[in-house]
């Protein structure tokens, strides 16, 4: 395919005028509608809550018909609740085909239909899904401030082949209140931990991306995000990172440049038939006496989706006679943090979730040029 195109995080001076945001300062303004629903653009607001009774809610408000970054806008809103016994229902309400989903201008205030996703003056989102048998009310209030990495854009390509990539964290950490009424029984749900970003770009993330590992979790007194992206063969199977970890209300590191990734326990996985690896280190080494080590150790899976579900049936056809096989995995399991900070160690534990998004249909890993295989 001859030399790999540029990609890279947006973080220089020049990049961070270019894009009229102030570096280390992320804005509510940032949280707002970024993309005008056209063919190749895709943008979306998640949430999600996870509840003292072991009940977790999901909800993302899609400028498109999901991930049919192609097709025209299409204003939906996805919500998924999981009782703690694993029990899980998954529904979705959609506006007008064709009409750009309503926004606010200075900070996030997202509808579709009675459904809303909306910033609060005192820095909480209140998050609202309304169908004709479920409404689902939350609130969430930050413990952690907004943080995006760089200037919140990817750039791929230079000139008119540049393609972008957005990415901000409006709540890296949230404490959630909520009530939830289904089919005419009403819950309260208290003491829940929650996290809120958005998502926008330019072009089909199949033709950026062949898959990333994404992860968050609270470890102790600790916050941690990671995402470990695996670029497509034109632009050599660069591995872009992130990395966020906050201690307390304060952001100690978050330096992207500096981050490793170790992946092992590699296999491949019974649904999406690619590899899946079991168990993920993120490394960020910030000098002899300052290091996190986040270590990811897959126990199992929470939910598996083929992403060609939300396509037109002639479009699934089509991609699956070019042998196109996007999915997605949502992973649970152990997340351990290691800090060594001012000649201390310490160790924490927590249960948490990543994801696992392939818009590639490679069986086998290639990072940077070099394919690896996995025993079978």
């Amino acid at each position: 395919m001859g030399t790999p195109q540029i990609a890279r995080l947006a973080d220089s001076d020049a990049d961070f005028e270019r894009f009229n945001v102030v570096r280390n300062r992320p804005a509510p303004r940032e949280d707002t509608l970024r993309t005008n629903g056209s063919k190749g653009s895709f943008e979306w607001w998640y949430t999600d809550a996870a509840f003292e009774d072991g009940t977790t809610v999901v909800v993302i408000f899609f400028a498109k018909n999901y991930f049919d970054v192609s097709g025209p806008a299409w204003p939906t809103v996805d919500f998924e609740v999981t009782n703690k016994n694993g029990e899980r229902v998954n529904v979705f309400v959609q506006g007008e085909k064709g009409r750009v989903v309503s926004s606010a201008k200075n900070a996030c205030d997202v509808r579709i239909e009675d459904c809303f996703i909306r910033w609060q003056e005192d820095g909480s989102y209140h998050v609202r899904y309304k169908d004709a048998s479920i409404t689902y009310d939350a609130i969430m209030r930050p413990k952690v401030p907004m943080w995006r990495p760089g200037s919140g854009y990817w750039l791929y390509g230079e000139g008119k082949r540049e393609k972008q990539f957005g990415w901000f964290v409006a709540l890296p950490e949230a404490i959630v209140d909520a009530t939830l009424s289904m089919d005419g029984a009403m819950r309260t749900l208290s003491g829940g931990h929650g996290y809120h970003d958005h998502n926008w770009g330019n072009v089909s993330l199949d033709y950026i991306f062949n898959h990333w590992y994404w992860g968050r979790a609270k470890v102790g007194e600790y916050n941690v995000i990671i995402s470990d992206m695996i670029l497509h063969k034109r632009y050599g199977n660069k591995r872009l990172m992130s990395f966020m970890c906050a201690q307390g209300d304060a952001i100690v590191s978050d330096d992207s440049h500096i981050t490793k990734a170790e992946r092992s326990g590699t296999r491949i996985h019974p649904k999406t038939g690619k590899f899946i690896d079991d168990s993920i280190k993120i490394i960020q080494h910030v000098s002899d006496d300052e290091e996190y080590v986040i270590s990811l150790d897959r126990k199992y899976d929470i939910m598996y989706r083929s992403l060609l579900e939300v396509v037109s049936p002639l479009k699934r056809k089509l991609a699956q006679m070019v042998g196109i096989n996007p999915t997605y995995l949502r992973i649970g399991g152990d997340v351990t943090l290691t800090v060594k900070k001012d000649g201390k160690v310490e160790t924490h534990t927590q249960e948490g979730l990543w994801e696992q998004y392939f818009t590639g249909s490679n069986k086998y890993p290639t990072i940077e040029g070099v394919t690896y295989k996995v025993d079978e």
